[in-house]
């Protein structure tokens, strides 16, 4: 099982770096897909049928967010439409399933829109392997520190193997790699060090706030995992979880810090 979690791993960090190296349509392209599968997936979680009026209009929404950035102000219209579908369609669509499902796209789409904003700003490459590689510490450190000294739980109402002691190893890790990295791939930010740490610091706890998010939504929809596409790992939401509330913070993060500041 650790094994083939491992290889899943290694290929996707691949195909997503090789993606990133490239930026433009094929950056946009990844995200995309990877927006709309999981989108596919919060729609099987909420129990809500695929290719029905409700999750088409999902799916659209889905790619307008994370393509066309001049589409956030309209982004009211999916919501009307999604209401409009509650009441013609209500013995199949309820208006709590309307909203549900409207957050649940905003919750997998924006995300990956604020990636691509994060890689067209100055040191854009830099910066958006950076929020990889601290969620990507995170993990690790998460892992091995938790399984090295154990102790006492996170959440274990809400995913019961997280401990206290792996989520601050967690944060560590990612706040010495955000920061060598950091100063390694944008060395102007070097005298900026501590912004670098703190960055690190901010991914990696919005990182495993947004692990737990997803895990409770597992609970709470009596489902194991979110997919089957990632031998090892379950539904493309299982693996980019973390990512899903991080980046949106992140990226204002750094405009904050590093690029307006």
């Amino acid at each position: 099982m650790l094994r083939q979690r491992v290889i899943t791993a290694a290929a996707g960090v691949l195909l997503v770096v090789s993606a990133t190296l490239a930026g433009g349509w094929w950056l946009a392209a990844l995200f995309a897909a990877i927006a709309a599968v999981s989108t596919v997936e919060f729609v099987a979680m909420i129990n809500l049928r695929l290719w029905t009026p409700e999750a088409i209009i999902a799916l659209g929404f889905t790619l307008l967010v994370v393509l066309v950035p001049s589409f956030q102000p309209y982004w009211y219209l999916a919501l009307y439409l999604l209401l409009i579908l509650s009441i013609v369609r209500r013995q199949a669509f309820s208006f709590a399933a309307a909203g549900t499902l409207f957050a649940g796209v905003l919750y997998v789409s924006y995300a990956w829109r604020t990636m691509l904003d994060l890689r067209a700003q100055p040191h854009g490459l830099a910066w958006v392997l950076l929020v990889f590689i601290a969620i990507w510490m995170t993990d690790t450190g998460a892992y091995f520190v938790g399984r090295a000294l154990g102790g006492r739980k996170l959440m274990p109402d809400v995913s019961p193997k997280k401990t206290v002691s792996g989520a601050i190893g967690g944060v560590v890790f990612a706040m010495l790699a955000t920061t060598l990295a950091g100063i390694w791939l944008i060395p102007a930010v070097r005298p900026e060090w501590p912004w670098l740490a703190l960055l690190g610091l901010v991914i990696s706890v919005a990182g495993e706030a947004g692990d737990l998010v997803e895990s409770g939504l597992k609970r709470h929809y009596q489902v194991k995992d979110s997919g089957w596409m990632l031998p090892g790992h379950g539904g493309l939401l299982d693996r980019f979880d973390s990512l899903l509330l991080a980046a949106p913070i992140a990226y204002h993060l750094v405009m904050w810090l590093f690029v307006t500041h």
